[in-house]
């Protein structure tokens, strides 16, 4: 498990509270097993799951649209209300299992391509990072998570590509992120429902969690 730290919160930065991850060696094929099954219980018997997440998404899209950016969450919910989970691979559908049956924004990054510990951060204005498509670039403030060689995830703009999975990854570290007025119990939810899953597969989770 990669170390957590974080940085020196600026003044009038958003007001964020915690940032905890979740990292384990996973069976891919137990991973995938288990969430086929978790996917099918939830088609026959969705209760208020989706609308729980919904509600809590929208604490993420009001965020977001401050840096006027939309946050996918509640349309992804949305397609997932209609269509179910979606299968792409072991260690995206872990991650999409997660955040759109809780609502609460998390990432995932392959622990071996990781440098060193992880790092919460603010970014400079105009800092960049490669992201899964392109080039992105920071604003004043914007919280990012680094490692020793840069950034790897802006909270609001999405993981860089260094570190990001393959379906072979089998070394995974999840991120689950605070959002201004979210319910610590919500965050709560996002962190045991990660680690419920990759036990529920074998999988012996470490949890580590840093207050911002």
């Amino acid at each position: 498990m990669p170390a957590l730290s974080a940085g020196t919160k600026p003044s009038g930065a958003a007001e964020l509270t915690r940032f905890a991850a979740v990292a384990a060696a996973v069976d891919t094929a137990a991973l995938t097993a288990q969430l086929a099954r978790r996917r099918q219980a939830l088609a026959e018997r969705p209760g208020d799951v989706y609308d729980r997440a919904d509600e809590v998404a929208q604490v993420y899209a009001r965020w977001f649209a401050t840096y006027d950016i939309i946050c996918p969450l509640p349309g992804q919910i949305a397609a997932a209300r209609r269509k179910g989970l979606p299968a792409i691979g072991p260690a995206v559908d872990a991650l999409l299992y997660g955040e759109l049956t809780t609502g609460v924004l998390m990432g995932v990054q392959d622990a071996e391509a990781v440098d060193g510990g992880l790092h919460f951060d603010w970014a400079a204005q105009g800092e960049t990072f490669t992201g899964f498509r392109s080039t992105v670039t920071c604003s004043q403030d914007e919280p990012v998570v680094r490692d020793a060689t840069g950034i790897v995830a802006s909270v609001p703009q999405g993981p860089d590509r260094r570190t990001s999975v393959t379906k072979s990854s089998r070394h995974l570290v999840f991120t689950v992120y605070d959002a201004p007025g979210l319910d610590i119990r919500d965050f709560d939810t996002g962190v045991r429902v990660l680690t419920d899953l990759l036990r529920e597969t074998g999988s012996v989770p470490d949890v580590q969690e840093v207050v911002l």
